[in-house]
């Protein structure tokens, strides 16, 4: 476009400045535009954001119920013809260490057969304990004809020794639980001894108890 030369005397040096910094103020502003433009449309992924903070961890659950069993002896009966065994299992709801008649969930019966034809010697005894004492019997049945004299060995562990030699491939040993604790371990060790062990919880060996029922039986 031609303008004559009469229109640019129409403007002044002032004006004319005026319309050269607006013109370049749009220049910059096109220049700014097309720059954000540019970067917004960028396919390269932005930085990643810092994480979050941890949630708050949950509550821990109830501990689980320690499961119980006890032995006791069965006498002749409707249970076991010649007695025998009875296991009580379940599981120990108030958390004292004993299975109380309310928490027995099942009772299983281990029978004597028939021994008619089967010949045997017993020592049968009822052993108690007190304190740091040594272990007392009180003597059912003998007649396997010897003794035992028992020794507190440590917490809840008991040597006997016999006062003569048994069999020992031939003999075997039987014990009840007592109510007071939630198991019993016992063993020939050799020919003339034989430990018990009282445990009240996994591991925890603890005295104490009344009336535990023990037998050496030995066959012929």
């Amino acid at each position: 476009m031609v303008f004559p030369i009469s229109t640019f005397k129409q403007f002044n040096l002032s004006q004319l400045t005026f319309f050269m910094v607006n013109t370049q103020n749009l220049k910059i502003a096109l220049v700014l535009i097309f720059l954000a433009f540019f970067v917004g449309c960028s396919p390269e992924d932005g930085a990643d954001g810092l994480n979050g903070t941890n949630g708050a961890d949950g509550t821990d659950g109830n501990n689980g119920l320690n499961g119980l069993i006890k032995t006791l002896v069965e006498q002749p009966g409707e249970n076991c013809t010649n007695g025998g065994f009875s296991v009580q299992a379940g599981l120990d709801a108030n958390a004292n260490g004993i299975l109380d008649s309310n928490e027995i969930s099942s009772t299983e019966y281990l029978c004597n057969g028939d021994n008619s034809n089967i010949t045997y010697q017993s020592y049968v005894s009822l052993i108690s304990q007190s304190g740091t004492e040594n272990p007392s019997s009180t003597v059912l049945e003998n007649t396997l004809d010897l003794n035992i004299s028992w020794i507190r060995e440590s917490q809840g562990k008991y040597v006997g020794t016999l006062d003569k030699t048994i069999t020992f491939g031939k003999t075997v040993i039987f014990y009840t639980t007592p109510t007071t604790h939630t198991g019993v371990r016992g063993e020939l060790i050799g020919d003339n001894q034989v430990r018990i062990e009282l445990q009240n919880g996994i591991n925890a060996f603890m005295d104490n108890f009344t009336n535990l029922s023990f037998e050496l039986r030995q066959y012929e």
